[in-house]
């Protein structure tokens, strides 16, 4: 392994005349793989979508993000993704090496991703799909076209590691709450629970998908049984375990390497760093940004690195293999912070300053809810910045990185403490002399952008990103296992606690809506239907509230494509520069 690398410097060059048309340009890579000769494959975007390529040329030009490639041993071939417009309802293909010929091995409704071939028959492959109903386990032999569904857990599956003679496949059942490890011998067409320790998760997939969490040494996982965090463990056959590495701290998707040692990832405020695990010592080889796609390969520690000035280059063993992503204008790295939420709590956030005085501030809430702020290329917020604006990205209560206690703290209370965490943070940007604050969000961060200018007095403008609106439409329109995520989170049904789902609902608090609102939607998201962005803009339109409404008719789940990126990210930078002046009359946010 290579020395820990320094931190991502903020970039010195000179400002081009175009800043937003820079950053929006780069997209990173979106998997990768690497062939027996060596050549690394990966899928790079050009020209409004993304395709199969290596250094020397490009693989694929096919209609669809072609995504995710990986090499199948015997075949002599690839196995990728095809999305189409961010509908996120994956196609598999077989793509060909010599030839960059594509084959369809499934394509249908369905999302269908998580694919890997069996370690002994290369005509076979696992994948994860909800072509039943949630997120289930299936196999599929991929000449003959039989597709078996392995799993029976009522619970997602989030990921899954074969054995090494591919009898038996290791499975996690269930997101963030009580997950737990379930086993399938494929000879016995069994499923069974392996591991289940009450009031804890046990996980070997998070940002990953499970690869490489099973060898001969055994199934290396990670569970918050004993601490309250996710410590690493290393299971047996027959589900005995035992603690390998113990600090306190949350770690994800831990895999073995040829050697023996064990990779992982570990939380560190807004870092997700890459370390490793050899004969009982910890060693940190990548400390900074966000790492994900982490795969053991031949020795080596291939992964997608990303950072304040970077949003995914390809990496191995800490020297950047393939640069697809870092931009050529000065960004800014933020400052880890805390401060005091009204109950006391402390809370976690990355703060973002600009060059000059500055002339507003902006909190930016992450998606999720369990998720978090990470030390990543974060185009808006880095715009926002450039425009004189002050940025606080808190990790509030659910947030991923602090525990399983913090990370509950949301449940059956969405839009509760968590949003009076958010509210905390404006108060925090205009203790610092910021007279006019905005909010801004995406996803989960849309539905804390909607609460906060409706539910509270805390914010002068916002604007939310394929935000939810109304939670019972949701669980109603969304794919089945985001719906069973919600329920989880409300601890009930809309029919049981109905009062609870319309309080939190953001399409309640439309008439309380005083200040200028953006929504950003994209047409394709399966996750936050465009159904749910209109319910808004209807209320809106008939109270004659001022708002602005941006649709992109060929995006999902977020704005991916560079020229929408920079419509959304201009619209989005004017709309707040606009309204800097409007400073509420209410002297302390406050809930409503």
């Amino acid at each position: 392994m290579t020395e820990p690398n320094p931190p991502d410097e903020t970039r010195s060059v000179e400002q081009p005349p175009n800043y937003v048309g820079s950053l929006a340009e780069a997209h990173g890579v979106s998997g990768y793989t690497k062939t027996p000769d060596g050549t690394v494959v990966y899928a790079a975007y050009n020209d409004g979508t993304y395709d199969l390529r290596t250094r020397d040329h490009q693989l694929t030009d096919a209609e669809g993000d072609i995504t995710s490639p990986k090499w199948l041993q015997g075949r002599e071939s690839l196995l990728a993704y095809r999305d189409k417009n961010g509908t996120e309802q994956f196609d598999l293909l077989e793509v060909y090496l010599e030839t960059g010929a594509i084959r369809s091995v499934l394509d249908d409704q369905f999302l269908n991703f998580k694919a890997r071939q069996h370690p002994t028959d290369t005509n076979r492959i696992a994948f994860v799909s909800n072509r039943d109903r949630s997120l289930d386990l299936y196999t599929l032999h991929l000449d003959e076209g039989k597709i078996t569904k392995r799993s029976e857990a009522d619970e997602p599956v989030m990921g899954y590691a074969w054995s090494p003679s591919g009898q038996r496949i290791v499975y996690q059942a269930g997101t963030f709450e009580n997950s737990r490890l379930r086993l399938v011998d494929l000879h016995l067409d069994r499923d069974d629970v392996f591991l289940d320790e009450p009031d804890s998760e046990q996980s070997l997939a998070f940002t990953d998908d499970g690869y490489g969490a099973w060898s001969e040494a055994g199934i290396v996982f990670t569970t918050n049984h004993q601490t309250g965090y996710r410590e690493l463990a290393v299971a047996d056959g027959d589900g005995d375990y035992e603690l390998q590495y113990v600090n306190n701290r949350d770690k994800y998707d831990p895999q073995w390497t040829v050697d023996g040692d064990i990779v992982f990832l570990e939380s560190r405020g807004g870092n997700r760093r890459l370390c490793v695990l050899s004969e009982g010592e910890v060693t940190s080889f990548e400390r900074i940004g966000m790492n994900i796609d982490v795969k053991a390969i031949d020795g080596d520690v291939y992964y997608k690195h990303s950072s304040p000035a970077t949003t995914g280059d390809l990496r191995r063993n800490g020297t950047t293999l393939v640069e697809e992503s870092r931009v050529d204008v000065r960004t800014v790295v933020p400052e880890d912070i805390s401060y005091e939420s009204f109950d006391g709590q402390a809370i976690s956030a990355r703060l973002y300053k600009p060059a000059e005085e500055p002339i507003g501030g902006i909190v930016k809430a992450h998606g999720g809810p369990e998720a978090q702020h990470y030390n990543r290329l974060d185009m808006v917020t880095q715009t926002l910045v450039h425009a004189g604006f002050e940025v606080l990205a808190p990790d509030f209560r659910g947030s991923l990185g602090y525990g399983r206690e913090f990370r509950k703290a949301s449940d059956g209370d969405l839009g509760g403490d968590d949003l009076t965490d958010v509210v905390a943070g404006a108060e925090y940007l205009r203790n610092r002399g910021r007279d006019t604050v905005g909010i801004l969000g995406a996803s989960y961060g849309g539905y804390m952008a909607l609460m906060g200018v409706g539910a509270t007095d805390a914010f002068d403008m916002g604007a939310s990103v394929c935000g939810v609106v109304n939670w019972k439409t949701t669980v109603e329109d969304a794919r089945q296992y985001l719906g069973d995520v919600v329920i989880r989170k409300f601890e009930g049904t809309p029919a049981e606690k109905p009062d609870r789902y319309e309080e939190r609902s953001p399409i309640t608090y439309v008439g309380d809506i005083d200040v200028p609102l953006l929504l950003v939607q994209g047409a394709n998201d399966p996750r936050v239907p465009q159904s749910e962005a209109e319910q808004l803009v209807a209320s809106l339109s008939e109270r004659e509230i001022d708002h602005e409404y941006l649709l992109f008719e060929n995006e999902g789940h977020g704005i991916e494509r560079t020229a929408n990126r920079i419509e959304y990210i201009t619209q989005t930078v004017e709309f707040f520069t606009e309204h800097v002046g409007n400073r509420r009359t209410t002297a302390i946010p406050t809930t409503r």
